[in-house]
């Protein structure tokens, strides 16, 4: 059960952090200057924390190791 516990939440961190990107990244697009060089840098930071968090729980339930 708990392997399949961290696929599930390994892809709902996925899917709401898309979601989570999607609404962002219009705000950093009409942003300008330093602003946009901050919203941005910190965009990336989120989303490689999204993408590295959610596929981890899910190879880690995929595998089957103890949590």
């Amino acid at each position: 059960m708990s392997r399949v516990l961290l696929m599930v939440s390994g892809a709902v961190v996925l899917v709401l952090g898309v979601a989570l990107m999607f609404f962002w990244h219009q705000r950093v697009v009409e942003l300008t200057g330093s602003e946009r060089l901050i919203s941005g840098l910190g965009l990336r930071a989120v989303e490689a924390a999204v993408l590295y968090g959610g596929t981890w729980l899910c190879v880690r339930g995929w595998n089957g190791r103890r949590v």
